[in-house]
């Protein structure tokens, strides 16, 4: 058997690791060198150090290859009604990981170039010869082969490199602003921030205004070094045709808060497997898709719902999109919020719920970006009543 995978990505990365690690196949890996890697989505959840490790015994060892740091959780500032912050924190004795993004791709590039077929050459999905491609490879062009994810409120983004001699926190930062919310992401000799807003109701230069407070608050040096883009929210109508299936930005790309895309590449290669050479069909497989992309839309969707501190523009169109959202929302998400309110009482709730329409995912799997008290953590401190 020989497969291809597209793309140097982060999600081309976990998704060579995965198929190198998994199974019994001559593996080729297609990237086009004239690419310039991105430095986006540097924060983790438990999935990738997880997959790092099982795949390449990656550890604090390594930690310095990929100018990485630990992450703890999440902290949130100025969401929902009772204005207090809170850290989203991971089950001891588990934690995520901050990374380069382009440190990592080469990191993963060098271990597996002497076990699979590295070619560093441009191709397409549809002109490879193989017997199973797997498209990781990028940004799509065009969106006619998409449905747009109209719930999400932001479309673009405003990062600053911050440089420093040692990192000075051990989270990612996720704080509510009056037009939208800005990350921080603390690296090794960096901290990248990026405030994440709509470009149809806020200018860049509100934006570039505004951030400054998040510079002031936390004691960051915001240097030239800076990126301004705008972004579709999106996902594939259909993500298996015939022997291609597509995953990373070539299949979907939702907002970062939360760090739901990881987990959500892990489940979505897990599912290509199960198709390709596995029990479930086409249509099994599209629904799990579906379903998986749902539960992270939803994770981020709760924190619209519960809005912020502030009464601007931005937060009544993003809080109508929450109510709206959540009018509508899917049993597995109402479940959880129900019966995710005890951290220590939870547990092997994945066991307990089966969607209806596709029985063989449960919430463990369904909901893997977040930890058994992720919910209950979440529902008390965006204080979102149930």
């Amino acid at each position: 058997m020989k497969i291809a995978v597209i793309g140097r990505g982060t999600a081309g990365c976990m998704s060579a690791l995965m198929l190198n690690h998994k199974i019994d196949a001559e593996i080729e890996w297609y990237f086009d060198p004239s690419i310039k890697p991105q430095a986006v989505g540097e924060g983790s959840t438990l999935k990738l150090p997880s997959v790092l490790h099982e795949t390449l015994n990656f550890s604090a060892k390594d930690f310095h290859e990929v100018d990485a740091t630990i992450k703890t959780g999440i902290y949130k500032e100025d969401w929902g009604s009772k204005r207090k912050p809170f850290l989203h924190d991971f089950p001891s004795p588990h934690t995520a990981i901050h990374f380069n993004a382009n440190k990592l791709q080469d990191y993963v590039h060098s271990k597996l170039k002497n076990h699979i077929n590295v070619i560093p050459k441009n191709v397409k999905s549809d002109n490879v010869d193989a017997d199973f491609v797997l498209d990781c490879s990028g940004r799509p062009d065009s969106y006619e082969a998409f449905d747009r994810v109209e719930s999400i409120p932001v479309n673009a983004v405003h990062v600053t490199q911050c440089y420093w001699e040692y990192p000075r926190f051990n989270y990612t930062l996720a704080i509510a602003r009056p037009y939208g919310w800005v990350f921080g992401i603390p690296l090794q000799n960096r901290c990248s921030v990026g405030y994440l807003y709509n470009k149809d109701i806020n200018t860049l230069e509100e934006i570039k205004e505004d951030v400054l407070y998040i510079f002031d608050r936390f004691n960051l040096t915001p240097s030239e070094d800076t990126n301004s883009f705008s972004f579709n929210n999106y996902k594939r109508k259909e993500n298996f045709n015939g022997n291609i299936a597509y995953n990373g930005n070539a299949s979907f790309f939702l907002e970062p808060l939360e760090a739901t895309t990881f987990g959500c590449v892990a489940n979505i290669n897990q599912d290509i497997l199960e198709h390709w050479i596995g029990p479930y069909s086409k249509e099994e497989s599209e629904e799990r898709y579906k379903a998986h992309l749902t539960a992270c839309e939803s994770i981020i969707m709760l924190h619209y719902y519960s809005g912020s501190s502030f009464n601007t523009h931005f937060w009544e169109y993003a809080k109508e999109k929450g109510r709206l959202f959540m009018e509508g929302a899917d049993e597995s998400l109402l479940y959880m919020m129900k019966n995710s309110k005890t951290p220590d009482k939870l547990g092997s709730y994945g066991s307990v719920f089966r969607l209806p329409n596709i029985p063989s995912v449960n919430l463990a799997a369904l909901y893997s970006a977040w930890w058994e008290g992720s919910f209950a953590q979440n529902i008390e401190g965006l204080n979102i009543k149930v």
